[in-house]
């Protein structure tokens, strides 16, 4: 584990922008808030540096690059530096400075998903990015997308059979509380989410929540068997309208027939 060696004054012209810096958008957004800081109060905290693996002189920022910036702002030549014994791979950099920085001012969005899934690569399990970082494991399951999902629903997802953030509510909806996923019962419950409305997916997902051991094909069917005596209808909708209904039935593969009788049905059960 990586110790502080000493705590000393380094040349601002010697430092790097490590690669396991996490902000990488908006570095210079409200900057000048922490240069009118400096000016009047000094550094209240130093940078976190490690040495550079290819140059004794040269040291790689792991914590503080916006202080640095502030610092290159005021013309000042050297900044306070909290230097680590020993140089961090990529990934205990960025989790060092992920913490940080969502201490101090929250990060462009990108910027976490990026970090959240680099450091989900390395520790193999949400719940260990959560530990490592202190971030909410509810948060870092939201900043984890595409690499957290079962290898069927990564397929499903590049083949465009289904979105990827519908993937991601069945993958979730099914998962237990240890972290085991049975694939196919995801795969099922994302096949059967693509097609529906909103307010009737929302219903598949509570159906699951509340009866975990059910098998999603036995749920779905029970759904539709409620509502299987119809009544035909005809209604008058303006173009635009009807332009909107059939291109969400396009995106559903179903009829336009059958995506008003969804979207009907669905809206009149939300408001009952």
């Amino acid at each position: 584990m990586a110790r502080i060696r000493e705590i000393r004054e380094v040349p601002v012209e010697n430092l790097t922008v490590g690669e396991g810096q996490v902000r990488l958008r908006k570095v210079d957004e409200q900057l000048d808030d922490l240069v009118d800081s400096i000016r009047l109060h000094g550094l209240l905290e130093p940078i976190v540096v490690c040495e550079d693996r290819d140059c004794a002189d040269r040291f790689e920022i792991l914590m503080g690059q916006r202080r640095v910036l502030a610092h290159q702002r005021l013309g000042r030549s050297t900044i306070l530096a909290a230097i680590i014994d020993q140089p961090v791979d990529l990934e205990t950099a960025k989790a060092l400075s992920l913490t940080e920085n969502l201490i101090r001012r929250d990060l462009d969005s990108k910027d976490i998903i990026d970090a959240c899934t680099a450091l989900y690569r390395k520790y193999g399990s949400a719940r260990a990015v959560a530990d490592e970082t202190g971030i909410p494991y509810a948060q870092v399951l939201r900043h984890i997308k595409y690499d957290r999902l079962e290898p069927r629903l990564r397929q499903m997802v590049d083949s465009g059979e289904i979105r990827i953030d519908v993937a991601l509510k069945a993958q979730d909806t099914v998962a237990k509380s240890e972290g085991q996923i049975d694939a196919r019962e995801a795969a099922d419950l994302a096949e059967a989410l693509a097609t529906m409305t909103g307010a009737e997916r929302r219903q598949i997902l509570q159906a699951k929540r509340n009866h975990p051991h059910v098998p999603v094909k036995s749920l779905i069917e029970e759904f539709w068997k409620a509502d299987e005596k119809d009544r035909q209808i005809v209604v008058t909708i303006p173009a635009k309208i009807h332009s909107a209904l059939q291109e969400q039935a396009r995106q559903m593969g179903i009829t336009q027939d059958q995506a008003a009788a969804r979207l009907l049905t669905a809206g009149l059960k939300a408001a009952v």
